[in-house]
């Protein structure tokens, strides 16, 4: 019983007389691999990320001076207006009547006497916005603040509807 595995396998003629010893093979100098070398155009993915935070620090930068130069156009064109409004602003202690229109899409209001109303209507007086109070200035500066800003110029006109002519309501009907 002395026979080991190996015997038993040599008996069988499963396995060689001698096995020779296995030999560490050293790594012979390989030939280059057929990986392309980098060109001066390829970049590496660190320089990369660095373009690529550059830029968009730059564009970040950008959009802030473009940020700062409009707040500063808005705010000179509201002091312009300011100085406009508080020379030739109407202000009637009287006002006790609400003359509405549209601005921006919603409904607002301005206080007004009923003769300042009329003269509203009739366009002899306008209404100027400024920050966040609408104000009666005559026609021909409200004019003046049309011209360098407009959209602080409500249209007091109304709106017509293009459908009422097509289906006009008739005179005889009774509610």
């Amino acid at each position: 019983m002395s026979n080991s595995l190996k015997d038993q396998l040599l008996a069988l003629g499963l396995a060689p007389e001698k096995a020779a010893p296995v030999k560490k093979k050293r790594p012979e100098a390989r030939p280059e691999s057929p990986r392309p070398k980098k060109s001066q155009a390829e970049i590496s993915l660190d320089q990369a990320y660095r373009i690529r935070s550059k830029e968009e620090r730059r564009q970040k930068e950008k959009a802030i001076e473009l940020k700062r130069a409009q707040e500063r156009q808005r705010r000179e064109i509201n002091q312009k207006i300011k100085a406009l409004v508080k020379e030739n602003a109407i202000r009637d202690e009287n006002a006790d009547s609400k003359r509405n229109f549209m601005y921006k899409g919603r409904i607002r209001s301005v206080l007004a006497t009923a003769e300042q109303i009329k003269e509203i209507n009739a366009g002899s007086l306008g209404v100027v916005y400024l920050s966040g109070n609408y104000h009666l200035m005559p026609k021909d500066k409200v004019d003046e603040v049309r011209q360098f800003a407009a959209d602080h110029v409500p249209d007091l006109h109304g709106v017509e509807i293009k459908g009422e002519e097509e289906n006009p309501v008739p005179d005889d009907l009774i509610w």
